[in-house]
């Protein structure tokens, strides 16, 4: 009975076995398990049989912990994936983010660009102006200054005709009493010479 219950694991120990081997095992293992329960050769056949038994699921072990670690492998792949996917859906959602930045940095920059652009034209032109204007008051001082110095000239011209026509004015009025004053004299001394010559013959 105790054969059947391991004939599995002495077969999958006999695998590969010549038939004399296998006949062998057989005789050996059913002697050591013959005998009183707690002989040497019982309790080898016990440590023998549990040896045998973990080696003969050595196999199914090791199928199994191919299988979980296939499984592990199909679990980490499916994760790995998964990871990628949301680590490429992130990429890409950072990459229009980026790509969203950059174009409004682009269109800020060009924005800024033809404001400066318009800016600066406006300063050339107002330095233009400026230019112009400068340019035209500068003209007109050195008109102002001409017409000034020749108004200065005429005006000092004018002064000295009117100051010679005053001396020239005064002169002549001091002469003119001076010959009033002469005449008015002459005819005193001759009405008081008149008058003495008339006195003395009266």
């Amino acid at each position: 009975m105790i054969m059947d219950l391991d004939k599995d694991d002495l077969s999958a120990l006999c695998a590969g076995l010549t038939a004399d081997e296998v006949d062998r095992i057989h005789r050996l293992f059913h002697e050591w398990k013959a005998g009183p329960e707690n002989s040497f050769p019982v309790q080898l056949a016990l440590l023998t049989r549990a040896q045998w038994r973990m080696a003969a699921n050595l196999p199914r072990l090791m199928n199994d912990a191919r299988k979980l670690i296939e499984l592990h492998l199909a679990e980490y792949r499916r994760q790995t994936a998964a990871l990628v996917k949301d680590f490429a859906a992130t990429i890409d959602g950072k990459t229009e983010d980026l790509q969203t930045v950059v174009a409004a940095h682009r269109d800020t920059v060009n924005q800024s660009s033809v404001s400066i652009r318009n800016m600066l034209w406006e300063t050339a032109e107002t330095a233009r102006q400026i230019k112009k204007s400068l340019d035209d008051g500068t003209l007109a001082w050195n008109r102002a200054k001409t017409d000034m110095e020749a108004g200065s000239e005429k005006f000092q011209k004018t002064c000295q005709e009117l100051d010679d026509r005053v001396s020239w004015r005064e002169l002549r009025r001091d002469w003119l009493i001076l010959l009033g004053l002469i005449s008015i004299g002459i005819v005193i001394g001759v009405f008081i010479v008149g008058a003495l010559i008339a006195f003395k013959y009266y």
